[in-house]
């Protein structure tokens, strides 16, 4: 039943980081048979459920891991001004028909196809409601966000994503709950990737 919304919603992940606490480029990182990147490029390749999918990014040696995948590129120049610019650039260059926004983090190693439909799902019985996963009763992301928020979306400052709007409109706001704890984990420091490998 994911499929009946295909060309709906927008797959935005989000690669633009400086990897500052890593030392170097986390996102080509080794993993599997890949790097970090391409492992959530492929996740969210593998859903079916995107009318179209874009990665934001800033260094070079991402795009090279990139580019031989059928996804749209966007280069963010402002990224060291931080999350909410690749958030910005995302919807900018998005299709403008896009009812809805997914942000998907480049650093997450353990999401899931499952997880990324099941929020889809969530959104397409609740299309008003931003979507938010709960791993294990922690918020994290990939986050769902109406087409209505574009405007409040690309007014967004800072480091925050739409941390703002999400506590802004608690009312809208739809959390589908996880009990993998480490669907949630991002990598940022050479200690958190040793333990990804660990567990990969």
């Amino acid at each position: 039943d994911v499929l009946d919304v295909i060309d709906i919603i927008t797959g935005i992940i989000l690669a633009a980081g400086s990897s500052k606490r890593m030392g170097k480029q986390k996102l080509i990182l080794p993993l599997k048979n890949s790097t970090i990147v391409e492992n959530a490029v492929e996740t969210v390749k593998s859903c079916k459920a995107f009318g179209e999918i874009l990665v934001v990014y800033q260094s070079e040696e991402v795009m090279d891991r990139i580019k031989k995948y059928d996804v749209k590129t966007v280069y963010n120049a402002k990224a060291k001004d931080g999350q909410s610019t690749s958030v910005i650039e995302g919807i900018k260059n998005s299709d403008p028909d896009a009812k809805a926004y997914m942000f998907i983090a480049g650093d997450q190693p353990f999401i899931t196809k499952d997880i990324i439909e099941a929020l889809i799902n969530a959104w397409k019985k609740n299309q008003n409601s931003i979507i938010v996963p709960c791993y294990d009763g922690k918020k994290g992301m990939p986050t769902i966000f109406p087409a209505e928020f574009r405007q409040e979306l690309m007014n967004i400052t800072g480091d925050t994503g739409g941390r703002t709007i999400i506590q802004g409109n608690s009312d809208r706001v739809m959390f589908v709950d996880f009990y993998d704890t480490m669907a949630g984990f991002d990598i940022d420091t050479p200690e958190e990737y040793n333990e990804t490998l660990k567990i990969i």
